[in-house]
């Protein structure tokens, strides 16, 4: 789950400034892609993910996400995330337990800037073309340029839009969250945005 929260939202990532290898074609499908998702003034997404670690059973599973500028609302079976604009808040549903962390600018992965992380620290790749759930997709490749970095992430996109992101590990572990249902400049519900502790008060919440 750690792992999960890690890619999406998720925690840090830091964005290092190694010189790039960058394939140009790559990148003009990353920038309009980049271009299209910050034209929204709110989306939803659902997407299933997948954990995948060598010789253990992997399980689906269905996570949500809403979102307005760069404030969320994610939501996995055992744990909730909220950026208000100011603090990260990630609530532990199984622990009942809440962290509280402020977001440094420009380091931190999540559901708002994901498609922007390629812009430092990672080499850009061409991975060709793949059909993910009969959709015709251009696949990419982003590895570190700090070699000494053990992820690389694969991103796969049609018509300007994520499908599929995959960050792969030294292990042989990986994550993929697969995007089934995306809806844009919808109505979002400002408590969504917000976190208030009256709706936990059975949990422990640490300030970080």
């Amino acid at each position: 789950m750690k792992k999960i929260v890690a890619l999406i939202i998720f925690l840090c990532f830091s964005a290092f400034s190694w010189s790039q290898k960058i394939d140009p074609n790559a990148k003009r499908l990353l920038d309009t892609a980049s271009e299209e998702l910050s034209k929204n003034t709110t989306f939803y997404i659902k997407f299933n993910y997948l954990y995948v670690v060598p010789g253990q059973r992997s399980t689906v599973e269905t996570g949500q996400v809403y979102a307005a500028g760069e404030k969320y609302h994610l939501m996995l079976p055992n744990t909730t995330q909220i950026f208000d604009g100011n603090k990260i808040y990630t609530i532990s549903i199984d622990d009942k337990e809440i962290t509280s962390s402020d977001r440094e600018d420009g380091e931190s992965l999540s559901p708002t800037n994901i498609l922007n992380l390629y812009k430092k620290g990672f080499d850009i790749t061409s991975g060709g073309i793949g059909t993910i759930n009969n959709i015709k997709c251009s696949i990419i490749k982003l590895v570190p340029s700090d070699t000494k970095k053990s992820k690389s992430i694969i991103l796969a996109i049609a018509n300007n839009r994520l499908v599929r992101v995959s960050e792969n590990y030294n292990d042989g572990s990986s994550l993929i969250l697969t995007v089934v249902d995306f809806k844009e400049n919808l109505i979002v519900n400002k408590s969504l945005l917000t976190f208030d502790k009256n709706n936990y008060k059975d949990y422990t919440l640490t300030e970080l």
